[in-house]
């Protein structure tokens, strides 16, 4: 027997389509386990005269996904029982739903939630798979919404008293050290901060090449789950899910470094570039530049813009970009013969129109190089 539980609303770009990433179902585990701790709480409260549980409290109940509806994505979780009848204790699950519910509310509204730190501290699984930009949203008994996000898990960590949490990131950077013996290596982040890391069998060609090539400066991108402290510091890799090698002129790696560029990075002059504007541009690279194309060497212009260049055969060509709003003027010169072709693109454009030309003009110049 299924009876519905929860609805939550799953809100940002991966949950557009009304789908859910198999990684976010992680997620709704620890909420499970949650859930029983909570309720086993709730039990003892409402029974002072008992120490502990009775014996098979929780048997035959569990969280169930039955579907995904629309708008963007709810999943809806049913409170499953082994039995026909649901159990009696049902509602001390009921109870915990909304405590839990009430924790995230006043997390959200910069208040000390009421439930007690060390389950708090279950919000270091519950809640990590979400990413910058995204929400789970759950309905209050009082008709409001309590919204879980990055930041909000960040305060109910905080307020769980934890000296430490962990977190689902890429991280970039640099292969210094691999310690075979004790299956290990580190990565070195732009920073200079290096993060210990287990030695899978399965990363250890990709580890291993980019340790012997360190020195030119061979970066890799590893996702995984690691350790923060209460100082925002990182401290190492709990886990690592994919190790992956970067191309030396991988367009995401390259606008995160001039998303470090302060006012006056040019002799003085020079503008910083608008870093939400970086994020759109390495997106729009992602989705839409030809996978079969060369990637550009990327410059900053000194108004605070993208320069990408290209060398195809004896054709130069540049494309300027303005930021924020993403005009793009495109110039390719035959360093031979001086021809010239130009033409302004827009490459905000919704139709992806402007990448479309982008795509075809280099295309173009790349069939006549070979």
């Amino acid at each position: 027997m299924n009876q519905e539980f929860l609805r939550p609303r799953l809100v940002g770009r991966r949950f557009d389509e009304h789908t859910l990433p198999l990684d976010i179902l992680k997620d709704f585990s620890a909420l499970e386990e949650m859930l029983i701790e909570v309720a086993k709480r709730q039990y003892l409260a409402a029974h002072p005269d008992r120490q502990r549980t009775p014996k098979g409290f929780t048997k035959g109940l569990e969280l169930h996904l039955t579907a995904v509806e629309e708008g963007s994505a709810i999943p809806v979780i049913a409170l499953a029982f082994a039995t026909l009848f649901p159990s009696a204790n049902a509602e001390y699950f009921d109870q915990a739903k909304d405590q839990i519910v009430e924790a995230i509310a006043a997390a959200e509204h910069g208040q000390q939630p009421a439930m007690p730190p060390e389950l708090l501290r279950y919000f270091d699984r519950f809640g990590r798979g979400l990413h910058e930009g995204e929400a789970m949203e759950f309905a209050r008994r009082n008709g409001q919404t309590a919204s879980l996000t990055p930041a909000t898990r960040e305060r109910l960590l905080r307020a769980s008293q934890a000296e430490s949490w962990t977190e689902e990131v890429t991280l970039k950077g640099r292969i210094p050290e691999v310690d075979q013996a004790d299956h290990s290596f580190e990565l070195e982040l732009r920073t200079g901060t290096k993060l210990k890391a287990p030695l899978l069998e399965a990363h250890r060609k990709t580890v291993l090449d980019a340790h012997y090539s360190y020195r030119s400066g061979t970066l890799v991108a590893i996702k995984g789950v690691i350790e923060r402290d209460r100082a925002d510091r990182p401290k190492r890799f709990e886990s690592v899910e994919h190790v992956t090698s970067l191309d030396p002129l991988d367009i995401e790696t390259r606008l995160e470094e001039l998303a470090q560029l302060q006012d006056g990075w040019l002799d003085g002059k020079g503008r910083a570039l608008d870093r939400a504007s970086l994020i759109r541009l390495a997106q729009a690279f992602d989705e839409r530049f030809g996978t079969d194309l060369p990637l550009p060497h990327l410059y900053p212009t000194p108004e605070g813009g993208v320069q990408a260049e290209w060398t195809l055969g004896r054709w130069e060509v540049s494309l300027e970009i303005a930021l924020p709003g993403l005009a793009a003027d495109y110039q390719a010169v035959h360093t031979a013969t001086g021809e010239t072709r130009e033409q302004a693109l827009s490459l905000a454009a919704e139709d992806g129109s402007g990448w479309i030309a982008l795509n075809d003009a280099l295309a173009q110049l790349q069939e006549a190089k070979a």
